[in-house]
């Protein structure tokens, strides 16, 4: 049996935990878990302003290539009334965003944390979890065994290790987006497109390859219910749209509809002993506030000093992360109740009248 030893084991290798391995390089000795990528592609392209100063923050800015990437400008918005708006960054002072090749820019950022000296290891999950000399021993499904002092849960929404660490999840709601990539639609160059319906939202961005991302946002029950997985009835709703349909035309040949999990929700323990959960792990927010990416390179460069104190045997600064995330949360919580309480031409339809509460 291999068995390899580390201060810090990060799993998942996503910005969160690309952003605590990178925060904590030098420091300690880290050593990251990741699932192989099973999906045909990756979602979550909406990069906001200030992603850049969070990687060079990081010192991950200069391992970007940002031509593969596109400028993030603003928005487009049909929201709460009749009246389209065009709501670019600049008019608030702050700079462009990003609308990355979501695949290649993770591509890149496990590329700087492995050119720091961090082991990232796929592996088919993690089969046990028990304590061993003040640590913490994972068992991989390949058989290998890592021990570590300190365990970061960076592996997504469902929490995996925070929850089996005895953390709860808490959701609220069940937002699923159903995408599909259509063709190019140059009206959509360096923005971004919400519209909202009776069944919940639409988005929509064009990619730096040029085709366009186009996905509903909805819940699960009512995706199942109005049988949105079928291109037909997808496309049924995607030709009720106004400003949608104007600037992303309705393909001619049926697209397959991918589905993905968008709901918010945490878990009720930021950490304990030995172990921080960040990113999707501690928080997932909803993507009306595109603000997924940030988030996670946040909690990367929030986790880091809270790890050197566990390691060093200090607690005080692991209750300082855990009231910040609460204190974010609860922020989260009551703009997203106030802005879907914005739209009100729906309000007796079952996906908004969940949200006013």
């Amino acid at each position: 049996m291999t068995v390899e030893v580390c201060d810090v084991l990060v799993v998942g290798a996503g910005p969160a935990g690309c952003a605590t391995a990178l925060a904590l390089v030098g420091d300690c000795s880290v050593t990251m878990v990741e699932r192989p990528l099973t999906r045909a592609f990756s979602v979550g392209e909406s990069a906001a302003p200030d992603t850049r100063m969070l990687l060079d923050q990081l010192g991950a800015a200069q391992a970007i290539d940002w031509r593969v990437h596109r400028p993030y400008h603003g928005n487009l918005s049909l929201w709460g009334g009749e009246t389209a708006r065009r709501e670019p960054f600049m008019l608030r002072g702050i700079a462009h965003g990003w609308h990355l090749d979501r695949t290649m820019f993770d591509q890149q950022l496990r590329a700087c944390v492995q050119a720091r000296g961090v082991a990232i290891h796929a592996c088919g999950g993690i089969d046990t979890l028990r304590p061993h000399r003040g640590g913490w021993c994972l068992g991989l499904r390949d058989g290998r065994e890592l021990h570590a002092r300190i365990v970061i849960d960076a592996a997504g929404r469902r929490a995996p290790l925070a929850t089996r660490f005895g953390g709860r999840r808490r959701q609220l709601d069940k937002l699923v987006a159903l995408v599909v990539h259509a063709g190019a639609s140059a009206d959509l160059a360096g923005y971004s497109l919400v519209e909202s319906c009776e069944l919940g939202w639409w988005y929509a961005l064009e990619l730096p390859d040029g085709r366009t991302l186009v996905a509903l946002m909805t819940d699960a029950d009512l995706a199942r219910t109005h049988g949105l997985h079928a291109f037909d009835a997808y496309a049924a709703s995607w030709r009720a749209t106004r400003m949608l349909r104007q600037h992303v035309p309705l393909p001619h040949a049926p697209l397959q509809v991918h589905a993905f999990a968008a709901h918010s929700g945490c878990v009720d323990r930021a950490g304990g002993a030995g172990w921080l959960a960040v990113g999707d792990a501690l928080m997932a927010l909803d993507p009306l506030t595109s603000s997924g990416i940030a988030g996670a390179l946040r909690d990367g460069l929030n986790a880091a000093p809270v790890v050197r104190d566990m390691l060093d045997g200090r607690s005080e600064s692991a209750r300082d992360y855990a009231a910040l995330a609460d204190t974010a949360f609860r922020r989260f919580v009551a703009e997203r109740q106030h802005h879907y309480a914005s739209e009100l031409r729906w309000t007796d339809r079952a996906f908004w009248s969940r949200r006013r509460v």
